[in-house]
């Protein structure tokens, strides 16, 4: 009986951690979903053959706050990033390499959908978002949860195409 409190404050202090590591990255869009950091979060994508979501934003920008404070009430949101690799990338984190730019701009806050397993960037855009030039900005919570439903049902598309494929001697990958 005498180990009793320290096996208890050892579960308790695992609990503890647990839940902080969950929301450890979230920085205001919605501690419930497990967001990764950058290089470690395309790193599980790849490794799960999982699409990755990868939020690119500012800490001073305004339309990011206020799409964070959107996200953050959102249960819809929070279970729909269980299906994704969720990656939050935040002022002098994002990548330089020019993939990451499709449209070549650097308006934030900027959603982009990475398929882990064919590496590439999904087509999917913010529909109805009114900002034809800037078609990877999302200014709502409602607008990201279609996207991320387009984009789970896009990519159980290409990966029955691509067991198809493979079943007929085509091409592994398909173009995106």
């Amino acid at each position: 009986m005498r180990g009793f409190p320290l096996i208890s404050l050892a579960c308790i202090s695992l609990c503890v951690l647990c839940h902080c590591k969950k929301g450890q990255h979230a920085r205001g869009f919605n501690a419930a979903v497990d967001w990764k950091l950058f290089d470690k979060g395309i790193q599980i994508a790849e490794n799960r053959s999982q699409v990755a979501l990868v939020l690119i934003h500012k800490s001073w920008c305004g339309a990011c706050k206020g799409l964070a404070a959107s996200v953050e009430r959102s249960k819809t949101f929070a279970e729909l990033a269980e299906d994704f690799v969720m990656v939050n990338v935040q002022d002098n984190e994002e990548p330089a390499d020019e993939r990451w730019h499709p449209d070549k701009a650097a308006y934030v806050p900027r959603v982009l959908f990475y398929d882990g397993r064919t590496h590439q960037l999904l087509n999917i855009t913010c529909e109805n978002c009114n900002a034809p030039n800037e078609p990877y900005f999302y200014n709502h919570v409602n607008s990201l949860v279609a996207s991320m439903k387009r984009a789970k049902k896009l990519a159980k598309k290409l990966l029955i195409e691509d067991q198809e494929n493979s079943k007929d001697g085509a091409p592994d990958k398909p173009e995106l």
